[in-house]
């Protein structure tokens, strides 16, 4: 079992999920990168952008879309937590604040 409670396996396949949504509905909707953050996965350090959390997603979403994607937000990131995405390797990151970003998948 993982801090978050779930299994690896159910934490690595809510990350592909989320991933498959940040895709499809080419999230995040801002390009603001978050300077300085370094992507654990591939290095680069000028393309991770923050993801809107649910509430801030409008009607961008179906509404299963949207309980869908409230639903591993909170599973993979907590209430208070935030979430990125590196746009060159396409992974999703878990924020320390606007530091640091640390890997998802276990």
């Amino acid at each position: 079992m993982t801090g978050f409670g779930i299994c690896a396996m159910d934490r690595n396949q809510a990350v592909e999920d989320l991933k498959h949504l940040i895709l499809e509905h080419d999230l995040p909707g801002t390009d603001m990168a978050l300077c300085g953050v370094l992507c654990p996965y591939c290095g680069k350090s000028d393309r991770i952008r923050e993801l809107e959390a649910p509430a801030r997603l409008g009607s961008r979403f179906s509404v299963g879309e949207a309980a869908h994607y409230a639903e591993l937000w909170s599973t993979l990131a907590g209430m208070d937590g935030l979430l990125g995405v590196c746009k060159f390797c396409q992974n999703v990151l878990r924020m320390d604040g606007r530091r640091r970003a640390a890997p998802l998948y276990q």
